[in-house]
């Protein structure tokens, strides 16, 4: 089993779980940016309509979410992370259903993170230890911005990769990590490379190296 698949086969279990923590009411889906779908719960009817709405909501920015209302219930699709959304077919209110997706959501971001530290850690065993060594740093969001979505407009100018890699600031991987996880996403780049952005990014002030490192 590769770590790949094998990452892809406990992501599916651990949704399930974390999902059983949802009410009778409410039925959820894990989907990624690019539409492919994870995990359901949700009756295959209505995940027709949820995976043909998707395009539409697709790009919901992380910690925020966007409603539509169906004949069954109201549908809610929440920026999870900068890959993954998570999609909720509820027959309860809006705000009713949000708060009892606020600890689903908790727990699915926490579990994903550690699935993707145990992945990366898999794949470092091909990365020798001077590389390690040399790209060990960690880097974190400055705390005069409250979020990630905060930053994001700022550094648009400086190119989709550095876009990715602030998106992800929340998961605290190092450079090797956050290099690893970049190219499995197909993104070209180098160990080299991601320092740089990072110290870029750090020159204007965006990040800073985390008490971690």
């Amino acid at each position: 089993m590769t770590a790949l698949f094998k990452m892809l086969f406990n992501m599916e279990k651990v949704v399930g779980e974390v999902f059983k923590q949802l009410p009778s009411a409410i039925k959820g889906a894990l989907i990624s940016r690019d539409g492919a779908l994870i995990y359901s719960s949700i009756e295959k009817k209505i995940m027709k309509k949820v995976m043909k709405l998707f395009k539409k909501h697709k790009n919901v920015l992380v910690n925020d979410y966007e409603s539509e209302e169906l004949g069954e219930g109201v549908l809610i699709f929440y920026g999870l992370t900068a890959d993954k959304v998570f999609v909720v077919h509820s027959t309860l209110t809006l705000p009713e259903t949000l708060v009892h997706c606020r600890n689903v959501i908790e727990n699915l971001r926490k579990k994903l993170d550690e699935l993707l530290k145990d992945f990366l850690e898999e794949l470092g065993e091909e990365v020798d230890e001077e590389i390690k060594q040399k790209y060990g740093a960690i880097y974190e969001l400055s705390p005069k911005y409250r979020s990630v979505e905060e930053v994001l407009p700022l550094v648009s100018w400086m190119g989709a990769t550095a876009a990715t890699i602030v998106a992800n600031l929340d998961k605290k991987l190092s450079v090797w990590q956050l290099t690893l996880m970049l190219q499995k996403a197909g993104i070209n780049v180098t160990f080299q490379e991601t320092q740089e952005i990072l110290e870029g990014l750090m020159e204007k002030g965006y990040v800073i190296l985390s008490a971690e490192s």
